[in-house]
């Protein structure tokens, strides 16, 4: 009698935990209720706003906006509704400031084109030689040979940057609307942003670095045609140059976007590491299911 009471006893105890840590991710799971709905509710109020006079936004309601975003990306599953709002704002913001987004395809051939084109020009010019060994001793004339390679590198590393981004999309499930200019009106490519805030934290960060680091591998082969070809160096310099600026803005930490693809890469770093705490809540929860 006294072993069937303990056994009782027992279970009852287990069974409160049980009770307790149910009502504990219950309780979890209304506050995300309450926290998406007040979300819906403000992004409709900042969209009331935006749509009205897209090139005049208060600073205010452009930092409330960025900061449901991050909030959204930080969640694994993210609300359907709130992802599409999310996306209409920030393409009439997109456009405001960018102005026209272009069909990718079309601009992607073109792009390609002229970096072939310019990859050409660098192969003709590697036919003055130039004698690396005897820097210190150029010309006018040698000089004049090395400014005019070293502009043809940077041409095909420009022109084929938007292939990294396509590249790197089509790995990470992230679609691409179009090509457009970026601040410094450089030509860049559009993400689609339904599509980039659903993604995995983790794809969408090694979007950006992939993005970015092809820069680095443009200048690499391009490096290995030229000392083929004519023992040339001059697309090591980029190289190293791009090498060295994105490799420090990694390691800054640096989330700010005049940083480069590697400064959004640093944004979406910080924003995984709440994104794996926040999953990591969701399959607890689960287990309770």
């Amino acid at each position: 009698m006294i072993g069937f009471l303990l056994d009782v006893y027992v279970f009852f105890i287990a069974f409160s935990k049980r009770l307790n840590v149910v009502s504990v991710y219950y309780n979890q799971d209304k506050r995300r209720c309450a926290l998406m709905s007040d979300r819906s509710v403000e992004l409709e109020e900042i969209h009331s706003i935006v749509i009205q006079n897209p090139k005049e936004i208060p600073s205010e309601t452009r930092k409330r906006f960025w900061k449901i975003v991050r909030q959204i990306k930080r969640n694994p599953r993210p609300d359907e509704q709130e992802v599409i709002k999310a996306s209409e704002i920030r393409n009439i913001l997109f456009n405001a400031n960018r102005g026209r987004t272009y069909p990718l395809g079309p601009v992607l051939i073109l792009e390609t084109i002229l970096g072939l084109l310019s990859l050409w020009g660098y192969i003709w010019a590697l036919g003055t030689p130039l004698d690396w060994m005897g820097i210190l001793t150029w010309g006018l004339s040698g000089w004049m040979s090395f400014v005019i390679r070293f502009i043809l590198v940077f041409a095909v590393i420009a022109f084929l940057y938007p292939i990294g981004r396509v590249i790197a999309g089509n790995w990470a499930g992230i679609k691409l609307d179009g090509m457009c200019r970026d601040q410094y009106y450089e030509p860049t490519v559009k993400i689609d942003y339904v599509t980039f805030l659903k993604a995995h934290a983790s794809k969408r960060k090694w979007f950006f670095f992939f993005a970015g680091f092809w820069t680095v591998i443009t200048s690499l082969w391009l490096w290995i045609v030229g000392m083929i070809l004519a023992g040339d160096y001059t697309a090591l310099i980029p190289a190293i140059i791009l090498s060295l600026f994105e490799g420090a803005v990694v390691l800054s930490g640096n989330p700010s976007p005049t940083k480069g693809e590697m400064g959004h890469y640093n944004r979406e770093k910080r924003i995984e590491r709440a994104w794996k705490k926040n999953l990591a809540g969701l399959i607890d929860t689960t287990e309770f299911d």
